[in-house]
């Protein structure tokens, strides 16, 4: 990697993966404080009428915070990888952004309804943010896909 702007989307990278990952963790430790290590008053209460909504929430939380994650990571790694080939938006991206897309819709219901679930609640909340983040997402998408055709076309050019 000789060019500074190389270098330098290289070490954001390690940036970003490095924030990412703190808040994974920070992410796991409350959810399994709140489970299991926490004093009882703290802890999940759990309701027997809406069992199955409370597991569904609680699982969707660590699998939606899992799946975005790996997506992060993979988009880093593919992003650097095809730098250092001379290829500044790899095509495969575009799919993995609406893949993201797709799970916020996940993650931002069911961060909409955590604090509730964690609290034996029974109320369901459908947030504007479970349609706005995933929207703002699939335009990112777009934007991406727009700049690859403009990549691939200026390529052409030369």
């Amino acid at each position: 990697m000789k060019n500074p702007t190389q270098r330098s989307i290289k070490w954001l990278s390690v940036a970003i993966l490095f924030f990412a990952t703190l808040s994974v963790v920070f992410i796991y430790f409350q959810m399994i404080n709140q489970l299991w290590l926490n004093p009882e008053p703290q802890r999940v209460v759990w309701n027997p009428d809406k069992l199955a909504w409370q597991i569904f929430i609680i699982a969707g939380r660590f699998i939606g915070v899992t799946i975005l994650y790996l997506l992060c990571v993979i988009f880093l790694v593919r992003t650097n990888r095809s730098l250092k080939n001379g290829v500044i938006f790899p095509k495969s991206n575009i799919a993995l952004i609406r893949w993201a897309a797709l799970v916020t819709v996940l993650v931002t219901f069911v961060r909409s309804n955590y604090a509730d679930v964690m609290q034996g609640g029974t109320n369901s909340v459908l947030d504007s943010n479970t349609l706005f983040v995933p929207l703002a997402v699939l335009l990112f998408a777009g934007l991406y896909k727009m700049a690859y055709l403009t990549a691939k076309d200026s390529n052409l050019a030369i």
